[in-house]
């Protein structure tokens, strides 16, 4: 006894449009590169030019973001933002444990992105990598419009006069 083939039903993902995205395709960031501008005969023209950022550079922008998305880093950088600060006055500044900001800060230093200066018995913490200020400011010009660099408050409101 044969047994009939029958290819199997054609699944929703196989039925997609041409234009359609599918798994394995060009990511959203590698589309944005393709920019079309209209050429002289009125159809778009496509810039394929290499990106122009070196992938070292990317590589090492990639590794001190991720080393930067926990909020108590974030905030041991904000506390050092205006200079050496020993871990004592990061614990208060966090309201962490000593043992977990110890961590962390084990965590920055090994990535380049602190560094350290031992005073006698005690250590003293800088901010070592230049992108750091730029992102805190970035943090507070996005999500705390009220707040202008170096923590000062902006004007909200301006008084017009109605004199």
């Amino acid at each position: 006894m044969t047994a009939e083939f029958r290819p199997a039903p054609r699944r929703e993902r196989d039925r997609r449009s041409p234009g359609s995205r599918v798994q394995g395709a060009a990511s959203p960031a590698a589309r944005s590169r393709v920019m079309r501008r209209p050429t002289a005969a009125g159809r778009p023209a496509i810039d394929l030019s290499p990106p122009s950022i070196g992938p070292q550079i990317l590589e090492r922008a990639a590794r001190v973001i991720r080393i930067l998305g926990h909020p108590l880093r974030l905030r041991l950088l904000e506390r050092m933002e205006n200079g050496e600060v020993n871990v004592t006055e990061l614990v208060h500044a966090s309201g962490a444990t000593q043992a977990l900001v110890s961590q962390h800060l084990g965590i920055l230093r090994a990535e380049g992105v602190v560094g350290t200066r031992r005073d006698g018995g005690r250590i003293f913490y800088r901010i070592t990598e230049p992108k750091v200020h730029r992102i805190l400011d970035c943090i507070r010009d996005c999500d705390m419009p009220e707040v202008g660099r170096g923590g000062r408050v902006r004007e909200l409101y301006e008084l017009t006069g109605d004199d």
